[in-house]
């Protein structure tokens, strides 16, 4: 069982949430769903629309509250990374932030299937260029 949750989240309940995560046995934290925040950044006409707002907007909350999620977890639950990833270096940022696995999808609208092989392909000199065995060695630090 995978919980997916949002960034607009109070920090009680992100002490909930990470307690239920472990004394449950949830398999992975998907971190984090679209939020309903509204950064004054957006430039859309669309900006001041109800509902949850997902991609570049999304990256920065969303990679914070992945490393908070990591470092209260202790990497005792696998987290992905979702929120904002548009390259290979988004990518990187999360894994980093303490994500296992990196999830892609506002990004795939915009740049079409090849960003997977983009993001593949260039993982492994990011690694290499900081001392990184393997993808894992890099999660959380």
């Amino acid at each position: 069982m995978f919980l997916k949750i949002a960034p607009d989240l109070a920090d009680a309940d992100k002490a909930d949430i990470a307690a239920a995560a472990l004394e449950e046995g949830i398999d992975a934290l998907i971190v984090s769903n679209t939020t309903i925040a509204r950064p004054a950044s957006l430039k859309s006409p669309y900006k001041d629309e109800t509902g949850g707002l997902s991609g570049r907007p999304l990256f920065a909350p969303s990679t914070a509250l992945l490393r908070e999620f990591h470092q209260s977890l202790g990497g005792r639950v696998p987290i992905i990374g979702a929120g904002g990833v548009f390259s290979a270096e988004d990518a990187y940022e999360k894994i980093r932030a303490g994500a296992s696995l990196v999830q892609l999808y506002t990004a795939l609208i915009y740049k079409g299937p090849a960003l997977v092989a983009e993001i593949v392909g260039r993982l492994p000199r990011l690694l290499r260029r900081d001392g990184f065995q393997s993808l894992a060695a890099a999660v959380g630090t």
